[in-house]
């Protein structure tokens, strides 16, 4: 089994969430995937960061740039491909309620390879996968 992190995991891994940490030694590092759109999240909003950073501030922006840079390197990235982008198509067609895109296309990425995505914001994709490709390993503990 391979589980699919949502971003907001990946803040929590960033600053050692006691619970989440203990959830991650209960599988292999290796079963483990960051969704390129995830990347691209977490790097922009850094980038931005350090773009926008006032000259007292540019260190710190600088070194949370390389923390995420970091954290992002410890997982294999999983890339998009034709099945995820179609599937992401068929579910923008299908929900009517406003999502934001990127939910779309990791929600499609877990969907094509049979992927449990780990978020804690289950309720932005409780109408896209099912509900036994949906955990929290923010508020509870997998088993």
């Amino acid at each position: 089994m391979a589980y699919l992190w949502d971003s907001n995991i990946l803040r929590h891994y960033i600053n050692d969430h006691p619970l989440l940490l203990e959830n991650l030694e209960r599988i292999s590092r290796d079963e483990v995937l960051v969704s390129i759109i995830v990347y691209a999240e977490q790097m922009r909003g850094r980038i931005e960061g350090l773009l926008k950073a006032e000259p007292n501030n540019l260190l710190l922006a600088q070194q949370r740039l390389l923390l995420t840079q970091g954290a992002l390197d410890r997982f294999r990235i999983l890339y998009l491909d034709i099945t995820a982008i179609t599937l992401a198509k068929q579910l923008k067609k299908q929900i009517k309620t406003r999502k934001r895109y990127a939910d779309f296309l990791i929600a499609a990425q877990a969907l094509a390879g049979d992927y449990v995505l780990i978020t804690r914001n289950t309720k932005d994709f409780q109408d896209l996968i099912p509900s036994k490709q949906l955990q929290n390993w923010i508020d509870e503990r997998i088993r």
